[in-house]
């Protein structure tokens, strides 16, 4: 009888995990919007892009094409910074940030990570959901762009939030001496997992990655779709802004150009994320980056570990930090006092590196 239910069980088991392989997966429909939820974006004035500002493609080693940007004043400014934008985000989002960077004196360029924005999709019929065989390909593909560039007689700064924040990391631990400095946004160095402890979810992904669920969606996740499907102004308003004339930014453009949405995290992208963040932790991994740091963070972050941020920042040969009163975790959304305030301190940056 016993051997009969553990043989059972364990049937139950078998069938539960080629269900999980093998379950045909749904066709991607994208979201449609309600009246109610367009009718307020078509009203929301979207900062442009500068009105110099061009559109280009690189291609990677792989054949993968990002999408990046600059304004028109190349030759007129020594110093370039380049937009790396966080999660889900587009270069898009950031028109008004460019506008302001070039009127301080600043060539700015922008740049959409594989899978984001204006760049290749993964799986063009699952085109929201990110996929990186492993997160040093981020890294390379930012390292190569910048080379592309041409910008050795000029001073070179990656301005990245969030997870283009971990992805400038890796770039300039991994590419040392590719850059003057680095400038990081609520840098996600370590993402938080809710209230799973950190090494829990890592070893959850994972093991769901070896089960080949690699391409789903961790449970809760799917493809873009407002939180507040009623009011576009106060979609993330409690965890991303306390702004909330820029909060609906991104999902303004996921609303109007449906080729730039981007989903939840999957399995494969989560579990190459943490994988990635562990190896930070290595004692030792950033003693590479000798070059000028500045670090800006938010006071309330429901996204990434505001001590790990702190302690980076203290290991770092050459940083500083400066965090936000009643900030969240979208620092490029916040108020105007906010985004002068990291101005400033790109400012303050660009003088460390070139003092005058």
């Amino acid at each position: 009888m016993i051997k009969k239910l553990i043989l059972g069980i364990f049937l139950l088991i078998g069938v539960f995990i080629a269900a999980l392989l093998f379950w045909p997966e749904k066709s991607y429909q994208p979201y449609e919007a309600s009246e109610n939820w367009q009718a307020q974006v078509d009203k929301f004035q979207l900062p442009p892009m500068p009105a110099d500002w061009t559109w280009h493609k690189f291609e990677t080693e792989d054949g993968t094409k990002l999408r990046w940007g600059e304004t028109g004043n190349r030759g007129a400014s020594d110093v370039t910074l380049i937009i790396v934008p966080g999660y889900t985000a587009t270069v898009s989002m950031y028109g008004e940030h460019a506008d302001d960077l070039a009127e301080r004196g600043y060539h700015v360029i922008g740049v959409d990570l594989r899978g984001q924005g204006g760049s290749d999709r993964h799986d063009p019929k699952q085109p929201e959901r990110l996929w990186v065989e492993d997160f040093s390909i981020y890294s390379d593909d930012l390292a190569a762009f910048i080379k592309s560039q041409n910008l050795t007689e000029r001073t070179v700064i990656p301005v990245a939030s969030s997870f283009g924040g971990h992805v400038g990391t890796r770039m300039a631990r991994d590419y040392p001496d590719l850059v003057d400095g680095l400038f990081l946004i609520a840098p996600a160095i370590e993402p938080k997992a809710g209230d799973v402890p950190f090494e829990k979810a890592g070893k959850q992904m994972k093991t769901a990655q070896k089960l080949g669920q690699g391409k789903k969606y961790l449970p809760g996740n799917g493809d873009w779709k407002p939180v507040t499907p009623d009011d576009i102004y106060t979609h993330g308003i409690d965890y991303c802004s306390s702004n909330p004339l820029r909060l609906p930014y991104r999902d303004v453009i996921f609303t109007r150009e449906p080729e730039q949405r981007v989903g939840g995290v999957t399995v494969q992208w989560g579990a190459e994320f943490f994988e990635s963040a562990e190896l930070m932790r290595e004692p030792g991994y950033f003693d590479s980056i000798t070059i000028p740091v500045a670090i800006v963070a938010a006071d309330q972050d429901d996204f990434v570990v505001n001590d790990v941020i702190d302690k980076t920042c203290d290991v770092l040969s050459d940083c500083t930090l400066r965090r936000f009163p009643g900030s969240g975790h979208c620092l490029m959304q916040e108020t105007d006092d906010v985004i002068k305030g990291i101005w400033d301190e790109v400012d303050a940056l660009a003088a460390r590196i070139n003092p005058r």
